[in-house]
């Protein structure tokens, strides 16, 4: 008896010091031979008129009027571990459906406390609820995530919060999904700069020349316009707008693609006041402008390539220039239109074919088209002259200068080879077929065949102007027809390569 008393001792010594505080670590520990009361997350009955206020918590249904106040659900001393009342809930969502402090959804809806809610009235419909969230404290998931109500919970919350028990079903909140980005701002990344109206700007141009364009504080925006520009002294072209204030002209570079913000694809190349001009002219076609100025003599060709902008600009250029004549400070000496005479540089392509009804009257017969010529991928400037009997493509010189003339005392023949580079030349006889594109109404395909030496070729013109193509079709068809006494062949396709 004293062995086994001996041996009784050693294993309550044992077991004391096995006992150790989880929370200071220290192996002084009173074990209470008393049980606490059993914790359990049944719904307690709730008596009838004891909670006056109960909240009413809508599933599915949006919530409006008061503003959200989130309310946690803090460890209590004796209250059950996630984990715990994870069971608890499987466990209570089949209790009976007649418990007083859980009631069915009705309408879809939950009701906490007595099911004595009026029917079909949800939580959202009380403006002076307020929306209730619970943390989950298991160790296993992080502090920071928020659970979510399952279909069968089940709480009771009295009017002063003193009570909190029920059931519950613990769920990861699941994030809501990010939509998608706006495309608005995508959208107005492109910017529309063959417009009607050349006094209409985007708002972004418009902000853009007052901050960073204009030279005076008072200047107000006339006309812009989007075209290449060729300086005298640079046989190059380059992609440009051309930006006219009551006071000064100024010429913007285009140095990538239209996206963005203003500043990260134009740049202030040139800038002129109004009151310098000198010479304005409209070119040979009406598709393009000549500038020069006084001061400094600077010289500009505007290629726009379509004769009805080409006509509208020189109207507008020429009204604002007008409006500054009578000043003193005008340096404006004549506005005119080009004429294509035996000194212009096309002369000796075209002059054999004038008419001459006076000692200065000539009626010529021609074409003329300022293009883009396809070639693979490239896309290069080209000038396409057509006669009564031959096509031309060109590689003209856009310089100009009225100061400057471009002839010489031999005449005008250095001049055409100074100017103008012929790249290539067809009879209108070769021609043996059109093709227009539906897809594309500033395109055509010139398909050549010369009989003679057995060579088919096309000719992948690009124009800026729908107009001037149908002329050059028409131009094309009806000195063809006249030779043949036949239809041309015009084709239109959808696409084309």
């Amino acid at each position: 008896e004293e062995e086994e008393e001996e041996g009784g001792r050693d294993t309550a010594d044992s077991t004391a010091k096995a006992l150790v505080c989880p929370e200071c670590s220290s192996d002084h520990v009173v074990q209470i031979s008393s049980q606490s009361d059993p914790c359990t997350s049944t719904p307690i009955p709730c008596p009838q008129g004891k909670h006056p206020s109960i909240l009413h918590i809508p599933f599915g249904a949006r919530h409006t009027g008061s503003q959200e106040s989130p309310v946690s659900c803090s460890p209590r001393t004796g209250t059950p571990t996630a984990n715990q009342e994870l069971e608890g809930a499987e466990q209570t969502a089949q209790y009976d459906s007649t418990t007083e402090s859980f009631s069915t959804p009705k309408n879809g809806t939950f009701y906490i406390g007595e099911g004595s809610g009026v029917e079909g009235q949800s939580w959202g419909d009380n403006t002076d609820s307020q929306l209730a969230s619970f943390h989950t404290t298991d160790v296993d998931t992080p502090a920071s995530t928020d659970v979510s109500f399952s279909s069968r919970l089940a709480v009771e919350i009295n009017s002063k919060g003193e009570d909190l028990a029920g059931s519950y079903c613990y769920s990861t909140a699941k994030t809501p999904q990010t939509q998608p980005e706006s495309n608005e701002e995508s959208s107005l990344l492109e910017y529309n700069l063959f417009i009607e109206d050349f006094q209409a700007v985007d708002h972004r141009l418009k902000l853009f020349f007052d901050v960073d364009v204009f030279e005076e504080d008072s200047e107000e925006l006339q006309l812009f316009l989007k075209m290449s520009t060729v300086k005298f002294g640079d046989p190059g072209e380059f992609p440009s707008l051309l930006v006219v204030s009551d006071q000064w002209l100024y010429i913007l570079e285009i140095t990538s693609e239209t996206q963005g913000q203003p500043s990260d694809w134009l740049r202030k190349r040139e800038s002129h006041q109004v009151s310098d001009l000198g010479y304005l002219e409209v070119g040979l076609g009406s598709q393009s402008i000549h500038m020069e100025f006084e001061e400094g003599g600077s010289a500009y060709t505007l290629l726009i390539r379509d004769s009805t902008r080409c006509e509208h600009v020189f109207s507008l250029l020429t009204e604002i220039v007008r409006k500054l004549a009578p000043k003193s400070d005008s340096k404006l000496k004549s506005i005119s239109t080009i004429r294509l005479d035996p000194q212009h540089h096309l002369w000796p392509l075209i002059g054999e074919n004038a008419d001459m009804d006076g000692s200065e009257d000539y009626q010529l017969k021609f074409f003329y088209l300022l293009a883009f010529l396809l070639q693979g991928e490239n896309m290069t400037p080209v000038t396409v002259l057509v006669t009564r009997d031959t096509l031309y493509l060109l590689n003209e010189d856009h310089q100009w200068s009225k100061s400057v003339p471009s002839q010489t005392s031999n005449g005008n023949t250095e001049s055409f080879d100074r100017r103008v580079q012929v790249q290539e030349t067809q009879p209108i006889s070769c021609v043996s077929s059109v093709h227009l594109f539906s897809a594309a109404p500033r395109r055509v395909n010139i398909k050549l065949y010369d009989e003679i030496a057995k060579d088919e070729k096309t000719w992948q013109l690009q124009t800026d102007s729908p107009d001037l193509l149908t002329g050059l079709v028409d131009w094309i068809r009806t000195q063809w027809e006249a030779m043949f006494g036949v239809k041309l062949t015009t084709c239109l396709q959808e696409t084309g390569s």
